[in-house]
């Protein structure tokens, strides 16, 4: 097994979304739907055949306490969720296929119950198989600087909900994808200090979303990809307020900020 994909630079090749729209079936083929008693919770990207990205808080339970690996299953292939249901129980030849988790490595400064290193590796229990609909992602090097990504646009893909008020919306069945616009966390501070909502942004995080909302992650996104437009992972989704605010982007995991600790565990 080769390990050396992960990471790479950026030039080697990009909580239901609100405002999203559905992606093309096989468009989006690194990312992976983390489900517990049968339901999607939360995202997650594919590094390499035994590895899964995704946020801290996605293997934590109600509690703040962690979770344990058997509890989560992940999806690859993954284009409808109601598709994968079915295919279960028609026992009928799908995309998508279930790859159970053996090990949960969250970030040596992580913690359940804060929301800075928001970041976790899960170690698949037998070999991801590659094939046209399921793919390892690159992750952004940490030698980018934030030139590389702030005052560009990415893509956020989740399947979570549509809207804020999970009593007006729901999660979306279809794999769902938004551009959005990536911001100095400066700038990002000053949004949150206007809606009289100050937080600090750490370098290990970035913000990502319209200055006017209407376009985010949201509740079931978490642990989702940020990408680039040529499929460089820079983002993990992980906190913010609500989902698509004016003013209040959504806050995300910093890849960069964590290649050496993912190769590191990823390398063992």
């Amino acid at each position: 097994m080769d390990f050396s994909s992960v990471p790479c630079t950026s030039t080697s090749r990009q909580q239901r979304i609100v405002g999203g729209q559905d992606s093309i079936r096989g468009q989006t083929t690194y990312i992976a739907s983390l489900m517990r008693r049968g339901g999607h919770f939360c995202g997650a990207s594919i590094l390499n055949e035994k590895w899964f990205l995704t946020a801290g808080h996605c293997a934590c339970n109600g509690l703040k306490k962690p979770v344990r690996p058997s509890q989560i299953k992940a999806i690859v292939g993954l284009y409808k969720i109601s598709e994968f249901n079915r295919n279960q129980i028609e026992n009928a030849d799908a995309n998508s296929y279930e790859v159970t988790i053996q090990a949960i490595i969250f970030h040596p400064d992580y913690a359940c119950n804060q929301p800075y290193n928001d970041i976790a590796l899960l170690e698949a229990s037998k070999y991801i198989y590659f094939d046209q609909h399921v793919r390892p992602i690159c992750i952004a090097s940490n030698h980018d600087s934030s030139a590389f990504v702030e005052g560009k646009t990415a893509i956020v893909s989740g399947w979570g909900w549509n809207q804020e008020s999970q009593q007006d919306g729901d999660k979306s069945d279809t794999l769902q994808r938004a551009i959005v616009d990536v911001f100095r966390n400066e700038d990002c501070e000053s949004f949150y200090r206007d809606g009289n909502r100050p937080r600090a942004i750490a370098k290990t995080q970035l913000c990502a979303g319209k200055r006017t909302g209407g376009v985010d992650s949201c509740w079931a996104d978490s642990g989702g990809p940020l990408v680039t437009g040529n499929d460089v992972l820079i983002g993990i989704v992980s906190t913010g307020i609500g989902c698509a605010r004016p003013g209040f982007p959504g806050i995300y995991t910093r890849v960069s900020e964590y290649t050496s600790w993912i190769s590191e565990v990823v390398r063992k």
